[in-house]
């Protein structure tokens, strides 16, 4: 009996130590799926009345594995839904697929869209908690708590609608396009659809002509728009391209834009484009002439006119030619220290074409080089023989007659 005892109590041992062993490498069901949000806690914007987070599920297993989404602490009056990414349909239960061999991305994901009430709640953190859980809620395989912080919302403006501009003034030469963004915030209680304007007024309060202003909005700026739609309590960035008449004189000048609804709200953003001096060159010659006649190794000149009919003064402008190899072009002074706006200045050029230069047409490209503007001159110069082949020719033709004349004398006495 003692033994047979003594054999029972053995057994049971090892079959708690063996259940023990089982129930410890036994994986445990609530690591089948695993969630992961990146963003938990947020500020919302002070007019923002929506956010949308992302929900990644991981399926751990090499099974298929059918979840439950359960979302829980609402806050009260807020409308909180699990999206596929696409926000085609809430998701309330969804199949998650194992993983692909070597595939680390996630099995599922889904968006977390959040929406305030429609009166917006006090400032303040409010938190809601996401689980994934078995369908009959027996498992819970993950869960993610988020907090949701609500601004103070912004004071109420009289007009029911505010332009705010974060670069209110620009400056260049009156060739720039000039390009400002603002920001339209809809504060008259419902959505609307504000009609853009604006106008352009000099130092002396006069309106000046030819100003091209167009509006695009921020994510679309190949369209041209004249009004845009603001839901209510949210905002639209605008793009505004201010573009001067090339002539206009340097200055400061108001673009005034106003933003109007059909209701009567309204509202202005000053806008200030200062234009400053540019200088721009023109080379011609003081004749006017682009052709000029040369001898083949002999120098030959021309006077070329640099003007500045640009809105702004020009220092250092180098002058350099390009010509015929072996040719070589000198100017009277270069670099030019200072050409003033609407002022021209005449350089003599000398031309010296190479002495062996076939007589015919030849092409010169004068330049005018400067940072800000430059300017080129084509001079068509025609070559000549030298002179002196014209007289070497002479000498050899009254030698030969010399010549011929002797042999006849000598001839002629025989």
């Amino acid at each position: 009996m003692r033994i047979g005892r003594l054999v029972f109590i053995l057994a049971s041992l090892l079959l708690a130590v063996g259940l023990h062993t089982t129930a410890v490498f036994a994986q445990d069901p609530s690591d089948d799926v695993r969630l992961d949000s990146a963003v938990r806690a947020l500020e919302m914007g002070p007019r923002e009345t929506r956010t949308d987070l992302s929900v990644d599920l991981y399926n751990t297993t090499s099974e298929r594995q059918l979840v439950k989404i359960v979302l829980d602490r609402i806050p009260e009056g807020w409308d909180i839904a699990v999206w596929d990414r696409f926000f085609d349909f809430k998701v309330g239960e969804i199949v998650v697929e194992p993983p692909a061999p070597d595939d680390t991305g996630p099995s599922q994901s889904l968006r977390l869209r959040v929406d305030l009430p429609d009166e917006r709640p006090l400032a303040g953190p409010y938190s809601f908690g996401l689980r994934v859980t078995s369908p009959d809620g027996s498992v819970e395989y993950d869960s993610a708590s988020y907090t949701i912080e609500v601004p103070e919302p912004p004071a109420p403006t009289d007009t029911g609608v505010a332009v705010t501009v974060t670069f209110p003034a620009l400056s260049g030469p009156s060739t720039s396009q000039f390009e400002f963004e603002i920001v339209i915030d809809n504060d008259t209680g419902a959505d609307t659809s504000f009609n853009l304007t604006a106008g352009v007024i000099d130092e002396t309060g006069q309106a000046p002509s030819g100003w091209d202003i167009t509006f695009s909005p921020s994510f679309g700026q190949e369209r041209v728009i004249s009004s845009i739609s603001v839901g209510d309590a949210l905002n639209e960035r605008v793009d505004v391209r201010v573009a001067p008449p090339r002539n206009t004189d340097t200055g400061d000048y108001l673009v005034l834009v106003q933003v109007q609804d059909d209701a009567g709200f309204n509202a202005e953003a000053p806008l200030v484009v200062s234009i400053r001096g540019r200088g721009e060159v023109f080379l011609s010659t003081d004749t006017g002439l682009l052709n000029l006649d040369a001898t083949a190794g002999e120098e030959a000149s021309t006077t070329l006119r640099l003007t500045n009919f640009g809105t702004g003064d020009l220092a250092d402008i180098n002058l350099r030619a390009t010509s015929p190899q072996g040719w070589n072009v000198t100017f009277q002074q270069s670099p030019i220290p200072s050409l003033p706006n609407d002022q021209q200045i005449d350089i003599i050029t000398t031309i010296l074409p190479a002495a062996d230069a076939i007589p015919g047409d030849y092409l010169i490209t004068l330049h005018a080089d400067h940072p800000d503007t430059n300017a080129s001159l084509e001079l068509r110069v025609t070559v000549a023989q030298s002179t002196i082949w014209g007289w070497l020719g002479i000498v050899l033709v009254g030698l030969v007659i010399l010549i011929l004349g002797g042999l006849f004398v000598r001839l002629g006495r025989r």
